[in-house]
């Protein structure tokens, strides 16, 4: 993956999901909670799919955004290489839903992470995923550090 190895990972604010500055994006705001990234938000029509519920490929990206923040925090800067994602239940709009974001494994440039998503008021199953990562390290071969990039604007 030359363009990891070539090319620094910035973030402007500019992020779909968690970008303070895109006024069409979800504007994720992310807590760590012991080992998790974890972010409570409510879609809009905005996102819709289907009449009230949100379109999958959003869904797909709050699990991939809520994985590279556990990612990026725990382990340092990467990409996804590999996602699978499996809807359990509708996720609907204009309801709080938790995304839970969890490492599940990293050595030398690989990770792996888990993403689920719950209906906030019970905890209900509603979309979960798996995805693989590909770690940027320095040059001394380290991680590069993720805080710094997750989050520039507020």
């Amino acid at each position: 993956m030359g363009a990891l190895q070539e090319n620094e990972l910035t973030n402007q604010g500019n992020c779909f999901a968690c970008g303070a500055r895109n006024v069409y994006g979800l504007r994720m705001r992310v807590a760590y909670e012991d080992d998790a990234a974890v972010c409570r938000l409510t879609l809009g029509r905005q996102y819709q799919g289907w009449d009230e519920i949100a379109h999958g490929g959003i869904v797909s990206t709050v699990l991939d955004e809520i994985m590279a923040y556990a990612v990026i925090n725990f382990v340092g800067q990467g990409l996804t290489t590999r996602m699978e994602t499996t809807y359990r239940k509708a996720v609907p709009l204009g309801q709080p839903i938790k995304a839970v974001g969890r490492v599940t494994s990293h050595r030398g440039r690989m990770a792996a992470a888990e993403g689920r998503i719950y209906l906030a008021e019970d905890d209900t199953l509603l979309a979960e995923a798996t995805a693989r990562w590909i770690i940027k390290l320095g040059p001394d071969g380290q991680p590069l550090d993720g805080a710094a990039w997750l989050d520039p604007v507020r």
